[in-house]
């Protein structure tokens, strides 16, 4: 099997719709993470064989681009395909389509990695699933625009950089775990999204004044580096900055460290845009408020995410 299958359908539901009235990027996160049971099976992991065996996928990397929103009703379902096959990892590509007209609302590129749930760790494809895999790898039906997220700074800031501030606090619920027994994607994803809103208020685009004026906020990009499981009952902080600010868009960037072992567990670098909420439309974002964001600007990569811990 090749090409592009389906492996959800559903709606975007009122509850998953944030401030802004759109469908929130962890339920993006959440639809696409839904539909992984069917990507699964159809490389041959069936809930059967990953409970006999103990052998399943993980995300390792997400990109992530939101086109065009969701809203409350908004009827949708998501298509995969298998762009390309490792040792052990497997490239995905995510679609999240609108139902009407079968516009993309998002898309997420994901490299997954094949991971032994007995050993917790890494392991290569059984040759059968690699041989299985390699006959689904089919090229992709879009060209997307290269990712502004995951590379370069435009360089350091004529005032030096500012330090991360903690815009996250708290432990991770047996709730928010899936069936590998590990924090689910989702639930990354919201830890950033609820950030975001500390970091505005830290530069002024507080809340009171996102109010006043009908302005609101949107992301246009993520990219997500998993870097160690975070199970139920871990404690953690978010270590967040700005990377970047231009006209219409701000860059954040995102550590996110558990405590009792001062281990980085996750990053997070995102492009967001300010949104006007009566046109719906990106709008620019004021002078004022460029140049008290430019004040937070951190330098990216994060190069002492050893000492966050102790903050």
């Amino acid at each position: 099997m090749s090409g592009y299958f389906e492996v959800y359908r559903g709606i975007a539901n009122a509850w998953e719709c944030d401030i802004m009235g759109h469908l929130n990027v962890q339920f993006y996160t959440g639809k696409a993470s839904e539909g992984m049971g069917h990507v699964r099976a159809a490389c041959g992991m069936t809930p059967a064989y990953i409970r006999e065996t103990q052998h399943t996928m993980v995300a390792g990397h997400s990109l992530s681009r939101y086109v065009r929103e969701l809203l409350a009703g908004d009827v949708l379902y998501v298509e995969a395909a298998v762009l390309g096959v490792g040792e052990q990892t497997v490239d995905l590509v995510i679609d999240i389509l609108h139902a009407d007209d079968g516009a993309l609302s998002a898309s997420f590129e994901l490299t997954c990695v094949s991971f032994d749930m007995r050993s917790r760790r890494a392991t290569p494809w059984p040759a059968e699933m690699r041989q299985r895999l390699a006959t689904m790898v089919t090229p992709r039906r879009d060209t997307p625009r290269p990712p502004t997220t995951g590379g370069p700074t435009s360089g350091e800031p004529a005032h030096g950089y500012a330090d991360t501030f903690i815009t996250a606090r708290g432990s991770v619920m047996s709730w928010e775990c899936d069936e590998f027994g590990h924090m689910s994607a989702r639930f990354f994803m919201a830890r950033a999204a609820d950030a975001i809103g500390h970091m505005k208020e830290r530069f002024g685009f507080s809340r009171r004044l996102t109010r006043e004026r009908n302005w609101g906020s949107a992301a246009l990009e993520y990219t997500i580096e998993f870097r160690r499981e975070m199970l139920a009952g871990d404690i953690y902080t978010m270590h967040s900055g700005l990377i970047d600010v231009a006209r219409k868009t701000f860059r954040f960037g995102h550590v996110l460290v558990e405590d009792c072992s001062g281990e980085v567990c996750a990053t997070f670098d995102a492009i967001g845009c300010m949104l006007d909420l009566d046109a719906r439309r990106a709008m620019e974002i004021p002078a004022d408020l460029q140049a008290s964001a430019a004040q937070h600007i951190i330098e990216w990569p994060q190069p002492a995410v050893a000492r966050l811990a102790a903050e």
